[in-house]
């Protein structure tokens, strides 16, 4: 009988300076590679309508992750990589196979935040090369798992914000791939894949949404280009004991908006990061043990 590659199975390991094994609830990734058709039509083969095909060139490998935001300090190297846009290598680890996506970097980073939810974080990356029959050795998962049920803490301009419908907090890291750039390495290749990456641009934004009330309705269909923003969600709101994500105070631009498709009055901030910190990490932060 044949042994299956089952998701649920699937063992996940980052390789960043150690290696990390990595408990998720969904994993997915592949790699598409590039055609060009020539045309083999000619005067003395005048009915070979049908194009011949060239594939010699692979597009960037794409992956997803989903997996909880811990107490525990084991998946803090996903903020490390996130927030630094650092290559890394992941392998996929199942009864069947070891699936190695090499040169990888995290292009986008979800901060989920549910009511009566564990903390998440949803992942997407890229990858220069997806290797099957990898050779890959894993290690022991963690013993004990903390799960993180979000409170909420938002100051929005010194003014603190209640009656949370939902927030919303993304980050995005615009990277672009440079290919076989010199004609020894096109020439050898039998395949030609990414080389490597640059990172040029980062948008962290996200919104929240409000239940509109007597008390807060003035600040309805405003706008600002310079606020202080402030999110804490997680447990242990004050103090030294604070486990989640946390954002600020930094520099933000938002604007309002009310909504008024719902049974209930909300109203909506779409921000964004303006300010340029000299560490990311000093204002976003994924608070472990």
């Amino acid at each position: 009988m044949p042994t299956y590659n089952f998701k649920q199975e699937a063992e996940v390991y980052v390789v960043s300076g150690g290696t990390y094994r990595i408990h998720v609830t969904d994993v997915s990734f592949s790699q598409t590679f590039s055609e060009q058709s020539y045309s083999v039509n000619t005067i003395h083969s005048p009915n070979n309508l049908f194009e011949a095909s060239v594939i010699n060139k692979a597009n960037v490998a794409s992956f997803g992750l989903s997996l909880p935001a811990l107490k525990e300090a084991d998946y803090a190297i996903i903020e490390t990589l996130l927030l630094n846009a650092t290559e890394f290598d992941l392998y996929v680890k199942t009864a069947a196979d070891v699936y190695h996506l090499s040169k990888a970097v995290l292009t986008n980073g979800s901060f989920v935040i549910e009511r009566s939810r564990p903390l998440s974080l949803q992942i997407a990356g890229e990858a220069a090369q997806l290797i099957v029959g990898a050779s890959f050795t894993g290690t022991s998962p963690i013993s004990n798992r903390s799960y993180t049920i979000p409170q909420l803490d938002i100051t929005l301009n010194s003014a603190s914000l209640t009656d949370i419908v939902s927030v919303t907090m993304e980050l995005q890291n615009d990277v672009s791939w440079t290919g076989y750039t010199t004609v020894n390495k096109a020439v050898s290749a039998t395949t030609m894949y990414p080389s490597g990456f640059t990172l040029s641009k980062k948008i962290l934004a996200g919104s929240i949404t409000q239940y509109l009330t007597d008390g807060n309705s003035s600040t309805v269909q405003t706008f600002d280009t310079d606020a202080s923003l402030s999110i804490k969600a997680g447990n242990g709101l004050s103090g030294s004991f604070f486990r989640g994500f946390s954002f600020g105070p930094a520099v933000c631009s938002f604007t309002n908006r009310v909504n008024s498709q719902s049974a209930v009055y909300v109203q909506s901030y779409d921000w964004r990061l303006v300010e340029n910190p000299a560490s990311l990490a000093t204002i976003l932060k994924y608070e472990t043990d």
